[in-house]
């Protein structure tokens, strides 16, 4: 045990939320008559057929037109409270769900402004956010919504419980079906066309997801007749899935290269049409290529690692991490005994050994660190599903070619937890999953994918921390500022370093995250630029980076709703660059040999202690996994889980595993130069910008688990069951710091898993903050300017702040720092109780005895959980 253990942070009192807690801008919208003259066009072809007399059926002859059984689109500025309430008044309009969206400003449309001196006037440079609310109409709804319509226009009252159609027609700025553009995306067509151009006869795979009705008796029709269309189409149905708790309804289907071209070009194909689609994407994979570039050992020593001869002892026999990867090489002398391997599929019967990199490698990087550091091993085994495979003419390891992965995933995830077909849970204990995975053919484009939605509901619903890569980019980097290699080499590693991440900025529209990255409830992780592994290549124009920066493939946030993403970045290998003269200017490639992290391989020789060098997001993940297990024993050893509820563990462990992360200040001053805007009120998009590339930034794990004389880490847990609610914390402060001019600085990390709901634009059900009293009275510090805006933070389900200073304050309260944990919700209700886990630290100089004076102060009472 340490001689500096983190402490437990004192029990927090009930106290009420503050009044004003949130709050939206003020939206300017037009008024009835303006409304009218707007959207009088698109209403006039609907209120025609009823006044006519005529067939509202006949509508569908035309795929765009607003018709019966066809998902109609309201396209709202703002957001309409419970809009789906709303629906539910018209008989036969069923609420589908809602999407974000955002539009320019308009003479119709903006923002008034709230900052200081520029009070009520428009806003023309910021976006109005919107949504998508979606439903599907029969035919009574349709004539109840365009009786609805009129009596808006000419201004007459509507029954109470119609109501809030007066605000839905007030800010309504479209309405639409939901047609051929919506259903198969740009990712859809650019995948059919890259096949097709290579093999013009080819069978095309395709995902498609239907619109999830509740009428069971009507998803069963829609399976059915759909099953009929696509063997008209000389096509085939190869896998179904329905997961009712996130609203997926799937299919897996194979269709000629000649319906595959009619999807692409968007025209009235029998798939095109089908109302009952909302889209067609490109099947979820994941793939990785089972060989590396070889590397001239003369040039590049292998340096002296520990090689486990004897099996390593384990002190604990249940696992409490899973990996959900490649099939691992389980008999590997650094991993023998230590792998519970649970193969349902058979995976590892058409594995050959020899291809089995990836997961092989990512035990290695969980179980054993890199390799190069020679760190302790853990003392538990790891449980592994494999989801990849690579038979011996397979150039890639790959997921299962004939199943949906997102109900692969689910079942592995069920079957762990709960167990199924009678059989006992599989991993019971587990409550930290490495998903090392993303899907290339689905970078995040603002819309929450599947599998983002299956690794939040699950999150919520069992208490898992998942553990997710943000993705690897391999497409070039365009390098701005120099046009060919010579330049290149001749400029100095600062002027190289600015210009690559001056790239990283303008690109990272291309670079976004890779499905499910996105998801709200895990921590995401990023790829930095550090490893230990020693090389005699010392090409200095191959250096990105003076010290350290982002790698150049590690895909890009922001996330949902512009959550911050990645969360974090940890290690993934010194990725140095080749620059190549491309067109008019220059682009740089990852060298993809002569630095990483060392870990178990495959040999074509059948040896089992081989190694080799990996890097990249996956392996960064890998290693945060190893630390939030690190977290874990720190906190089990220290008892400081004694009698907590497993429920909580994934919480805790969240927070502390951010806790330390933070910017470091060369890279974050020179990314607050280079990714603008700047002036008056930009501060926010910019910092957003920052983010974007680094996240929170990467964290100390050693500070993680352990305090020092000077600072002390104080962790808790809590539970928020009344929204009307808030938990209010007082952290003792150190008595040396009271009235001297110290620097000090204090860190505040809160981490919650929030319920979803995947029909609605909220879709983060929960949202937690916290609010400090007056840190600047009470501590003497202010917010550090080096960090994500205070209004990023609250996006996500991490709230993580840092604040600094050295103004002797004197004491007040009898020296205590006060906080509070405090929650919203969309309608101010709690469906379910929020669990959170949270962290404070306090450091100051190493002259300071903070964590003697801090321990001295805490009065240690059972714990209650609040």
């Amino acid at each position: 045990m340490t001689d500096f253990p983190l402490l437990p942070i004192p029990t927090p009192e009930p106290g009420e939320r503050p009044r004003g807690f949130g709050g939206r801008p003020k939206l300017k919208s037009p008024g009835r008559v303006r409304q009218g003259e707007r959207l009088q066009p698109i209403f006039q072809r609907l209120q025609s057929v009823f006044d006519d007399n005529r067939d509202p059926l006949t509508l569908r002859d035309d795929p765009t037109a607003i018709a019966p059984e066809r998902a109609l689109v309201f396209e709202v500025a703002g957001s309409i409270d419970r809009f789906a309430e709303a629906v539910g008044k018209v008989q036969g309009l069923e609420y589908l769900g809602e999407e974000e969206i955002s539009f320019d400003p308009d003479e119709d449309f903006a923002y008034y402004d709230k900052r200081k001196g520029q009070e009520g006037q428009i806003r023309d440079d910021k976006q109005v956010d919107g949504r998508l609310y979606l439903s599907m109409p029969d035919v009574r709804a349709l004539w109840e919504l365009s009786s609805l319509w009129k009596k808006y226009e000419k201004g007459q009252k509507l029954e109470d419980d119609l109501r809030p159609w007066v605000k839905v027609f007030k800010h309504l700025h479209n309405l639409r079906a939901w047609g051929p553009s919506d259903r198969i995306p740009d990712d859809t067509i650019t995948y059919i066309q890259a096949i097709l151009e290579n093999d013009p006869d080819s069978t095309i795979r395709l995902e498609v997801e239907f619109w999830n009705l509740r009428d069971v008796i009507g998803r069963n029709h829609t399976m059915s007749d759909f099953g009929l269309t696509v063997r008209e189409l000389g096509g085939k149905i190869i896998d179904q899935a329905s997961i009712e708790d996130i609203a997926y309804e799937a299919a897996l289907i194979d269709i000629s290269a000649k319906q595959a071209l009619i999807l692409s070009q968007q025209k009235g194909g029998p798939l095109t049409i089908r109302d009952d689609i909302r889209w067609i994407r490109p099947q979820t994979t994941v793939s990785f290529p089972t060989e590396i570039e070889a590397l001239d050992e003369d040039k590049v020593p292998t340096p002296v690692v520990l090689r486990y001869d004897t099996p390593v002892a384990l002190k604990y026999e249940q696992p409490i991490v899973a990996l959900l990867d490649g099939v691992p090489i389980q008999n590997h002398s650094y991993l023998d005994g230590r792998i519970i391997l649970d193969d349902p599929d058979g995976l590892e019967r058409m594995s050959t050994v020899t291809k089995r990199r990836h997961g092989t490698g990512m035990a290695s990087l969980i179980l054993n660190g890199d390799l190069n550091l020679n760190e302790p091993p853990l003392q538990r085994p790891i449980y592994m599903r494999p989801v990849l495979y690579a038979t011996g003419n397979q150039q890639d390891e790959i997921s299962q070619k004939d199943s949906l992965f997102i109900d692969t995933i689910y079942q592995a995830i069920i079957r762990m937890k709960e167990g199924n077909n009678e059989e006992a849970p599989t991993a019971p204990d587990v409550f930290i999953i490495n998903l090392s995975l993303g899907d290339s053919k689905r970078p995040f484009a603002n819309t929450i994918s599947p599998w983002a939605r299956l690794l939040d509901y699950l999150a919520d619903y069992y208490g898992i921390l998942f553990i997710v890569s943000a993705g690897n980019i391999l497409s070039p980097l365009e390098i701005l500022d120099f046009k060919n290699s010579l330049a290149w080499k001749n400029a100095s590693p600062k002027e190289r370093e600015k210009s690559i991440l001056k790239s990283l900025h303008k690109d990272r529209s291309q670079r976004t995250l890779l499905s499910p990255a996105e998801a709200l409830n895990v921590i995401t992780v990023g790829s930095w630029y550090n490893d230990a592994h020693t090389s005699t290549i010392t090409i200095k124009e191959n250096e990105p980076y003076t010290d350290s920066g982002p790698n150049i493939t590690s895909a890009m946030g922001l996330g949902y709703r512009k959550a911050i993403k990645p969360d974090i970045l940890m290690p993934g290998g010194k990725e140095k660059i080749m620059t190549f003269k491309s067109g008019k200017g220059l682009i740089a490639k990852a060298q993809r040999s002569g630095f990483g992290l060392k870990v178990a391989s495959p040999s074509t020789t059948g040896k089992l202690n081989e190694d080799d060098l990996t890097h990249g997001t996956s392996s960064a993940t890998a290693l945060a996994t190893r630390a939030a297990y690190r977290i874990f024993d720190s906190l089990l050893e220290n008892g400081l889980l004694k009698n907590v509820d497993a429920i909580y563990r994934g919480v805790i462990v969240k927070a502390l595993l951010a806790h330390t992360a933070k910017w470091q200040e060369d890279i974050g001053q020179m990314l607050n130069n280079i990714c603008g805007p700047h002036g008056r009120g930009k501060h926010v998009q910019r910092k957003d910008n920052i983010a974007s590339i680094i996240g929170f930034g990467c964290p100390s794990i050693e500070e993680s688990i352990r305090c020092a004389p000077n600072r002390a880490t104080l962790v808790g847990y809590g539970v928020l069951d009344d929204i009307n609610t808030s938990h209010l914390y007082r952290v003792p402060l150190p008595v040396s710091l009271e009235s001297v001019t110290e620097p000090r600085s204090i860190t505040l990390t809160l981490a919650w898993f929030s319920p979803i709901n995947s029909l609605r634009r909220d879709y983060r059900q929960t949202k937690l903050e916290i609010k400090q009293h007056n840190f600047e009275d009470e501590a003497g510090v202010s917010r550090t300017a080096t960090q994500p805006s205070d209004k990023s933070i609250p996006r996500g389900t991490l709230f993580h702040v840092h604040y600094k200073g050295e103004r002797a304050v004197p004491f007040v309260e009898e020296g205590y720092l006060h906080f509070e944990v405090l929650g919203r919700t969309v309608d101010d209700k709690l469906d379910k109780p929020v669990r959170y886990g949270v962290a404070v630290t306090i450091e100051a100089g190493e002259h300071i005895p903070v964590y003697q004076e801090v321990k001295e102060r805490l009065v240690v009472r059972p714990r209650v959980t609040v």
